[in-house]
């Protein structure tokens, strides 16, 4: 796990000066070890800040090259089959000189080129300089773990693990992306290619950017595709007993293969216990093959509501672990500052602050750790599949033009916050040739009464989503396929990358393995996902076989943050106040965003919208960008 830095120039000199202070910008991702290779004759830079999982000696150490100098790497992330991949290229008669992960991605790529990348389990995000063939290789995950922007200008190309030292090179501007800034207040992220910097842009998941270092073009192709597969997938919605018991055991069995994968370290590893049932099953599945192995929870015992410790501390007493807790009451507000330092471009998820907490207290005694990450996305965990399906239910029966109307008028009346609002614009959608937006930050009629409208254009953006996914004709499979593609991958993954990497750790997904992901999505029914009230079917099957009895299998909470109880109380109060006053943006109508902070009586349903505006403000301030 690390931080990478690339630059390839097309006729100005890199400055080793300029790189190497970029590259410090990424020393919270990597302290272990900095690497960097200047290639004078290419006018090519690769650095590395390491972060020291597998194999600690100095042989792991990168950038790292090919005995013929042909190839050179940079690499973040983890690859859980190398083993595998190593045992074939040793019958092909590759000799390694280390016990690393990065070694295999090096001989694998001079063996099978691009091939290797089909071939790869892991998250990861890489860099190869392929001298032979004058080119330059981006690489990401299939589900988006790692992250990698990039810039492409006047045939000069940047990238890196984290915008910061992008923007610290004086040829990248800092100009605004119009409408990821308007995606970003629609849904709490930005687009999944693009960045809320105009120049700067992400490589999505499971696919490769190739970059002519002599023509100096270059193209994106995906290297993992699944929205086609699942379009020819016909599965059968009803299955019997033995079908389902068989389903569960494919499971049970994928996640005790990717978990034991995900175990190996050598470095002590952890995992995030939030007390639900996703990390549960990780931590009953990691204790068959791990003894005392560490779990951690955050407690807000001031909270009754979002206090999930009595059943972290079920599942770690069943399994015999040895388990942490984090006393999380007393949070300062003044984080929201120091995470936009960590959080390049702003999210709104104010969870992002217990998993920052967690990530500090568990990297004093680990530097891996295991999360639950992805299992809402894979089988149905979100309240709002239920909703959609009633609601799809009910729009059989009233004309979509009536169901616009009503939507239109109540959008434009309601104030912002306003119980219900969401599921009346909601009910107004295509449910037939679409899928509805379900987030609940602002629609384009709040961004035109909250923001100058002179320095803010609002823009429709309903098709961004859309985009990426395709009418898939089962509406369950449509919908966890949208979280998995564009939620999972903007909000989730990026959250709880930042957030541990801020703490120089690394997290492992487990579900999301690719075996997992395609099982999920080309093998398992959606009646085994969602149906009516109920949700994850298949994992709470498997849990009433894994996990003690006295389980309660039907909470949703995970590590949240009880905003609304904390903006009640003084300090927060007067944090968010002073921000919003002190704020000197005129894209924002202070005075509407201070009517919704003073309107106790729906605090609740405003306070994720409240954090976002005020961490918006301090990102703002910390990063000076150009709207």
């Amino acid at each position: 796990m690390c931080g990478i830095l690339g630059i390839s120039s097309k006729n100005s000199l890199i400055s080793e000066h300029q790189f190497r202070a970029s590259l410090e910008m990424l020393h919270h991702r990597g302290p272990d070890n900095t690497g960097v290779i200047y290639d004078k004759e290419l006018n090519l830079a690769l650095g590395l800040k390491r972060l020291s999982i597998i194999d600690l000696s100095a042989n792991g150490s990168q950038p790292m090259e090919d005995q013929e100098n042909r190839i050179q790497l940079i690499f973040n992330g983890e690859i859980y089959n190398y083993k595998e991949l190593r045992k074939d290229l040793e019958k092909l008669n590759h000799e390694f000189t280390s016990a690393s992960d990065t070694e295999v991605l090096l001989h694998g790529y001079t063996e099978w080129g691009k091939d290797l990348f089909e071939k790869l389990s892991g998250m990861f995000a890489f860099a190869i300089v392929d001298k032979l063939k004058n080119e330059i290789v981006l690489v990401r995950d299939r589900a988006g773990e790692k992250p990698l922007f990039y810039s492409i200008l006047n045939g000069e190309l940047f990238f890196s693990s984290e915008i910061k030292p992008l923007i610290n090179f004086p040829g990248l501007s800092k100009d605004i992306n119009p409408l990821s800034l308007n995606q970003l207040f629609e849904f709490g992220y930005t687009p999944r290619s693009s960045s809320i910097f105009r120049d700067i842009r992400k490589l999505a998941p499971g696919t490769t950017l190739t970059f002519n270092l002599k023509t100096r073009e270059h193209i994106i192709e995906d290297y993992w595709e699944i929205s086609e597969r699942i379009l020819k997938t016909n599965l059968k919605l009803n299955v019997d007993e033995s079908i389902e018991n068989n389903l569960v055991s494919q499971l049970e069995g994928l996640l005790e293969k990717s978990v034991n994968s995900q175990l190996n370290a050598d470095v002590p590893i952890g995992i995030f216990l939030s007390g639900g049932m996703d990390s549960s099953l990780i931590t009953a599945i990691a204790s068959r093959l791990r003894d005392k192995i560490n779990t951690f929870t955050v407690i807000f015992s001031h909270y009754k509501k979002f206090d999930e410790s009595s059943h972290a501390r079920l599942v770690a007493n069943t399994f015999a672990t040895n388990h942490h807790e984090l006393e999380a009451n007393s949070i300062n507000p003044a984080i929201i500052d120091e995470l936009t330092y960590f959080f390049d471009e702003p999210m709104f998820d104010s969870s992002m602050i217990p998993t920052y907490l967690l990530s500090k207290t568990i990297s004093s005694s680990c530097k891996v750790a295991l999360t639950g990450d992805g299992g809402d996305e894979l089988f149905g965990g979100y309240p709002h599949y239920n909703k959609l399906l009633r609601l799809r239910k009910i729009s059989n029966y009233i004309p979509i033009i009536i169901r616009k109307g009503v939507s239109s008028v109540c959008n434009n009346l309601l104030p912002i916050g306003f119980r219900g609002k969401k599921t009346i614009e909601l009910l107004s959608s295509d449910f037939v040739n679409s899928y509805p937006n379900i987030a609940e930050f602002f629609s384009n009629s709040d961004r035109k009464e909250l923001f100058n409208n002179s320095k803010f254009k609002t823009q429709k953006i309903d098709t961004l989503i859309e985009s990426n996914v395709p009418v898939i004709e089962d509406y369950i499979s449509r919908a966890t396929f949208s979280d998995f593609q564009n939620y999972l991958s903007e909000d989730l993954l990026v959250k709880v990358d930042r957030a541990s990497m801020a703490n120089s750790l690394e997290i492992r997904s487990p579900f999301l393995d690719r075996e997992i992901i395609e099982f999920s999505f080309l093998n398992l029914p959606s009646s085994l996902k969602v149906e009516k009230n109920e949700r994850k079917i298949i994992l709470k099957k498997l849990a009433e076989k894994i996990l003690p009895p006295t389980f309660q299998k039907d909470r949703k909470q995970g590590f949240s943050l009880p905003l609304g109880s904390l903006l009640l109380e003084e300090d927060w109060y007067d944090y968010f106040h002073q921000k919003i006053i002190d704020s000197d943006q005129d894209i924002f109508n202070h005075k509407a965003i201070l009517k919704l902070l003073n309107s106790k009586y729906r605090i609740d349903q405003n306070a994720e919208r409240l954090f976002a505006i005020v961490l918006f403000m301090c990102w703002v301030k910390r990063f000076n960008p150009s709207f």
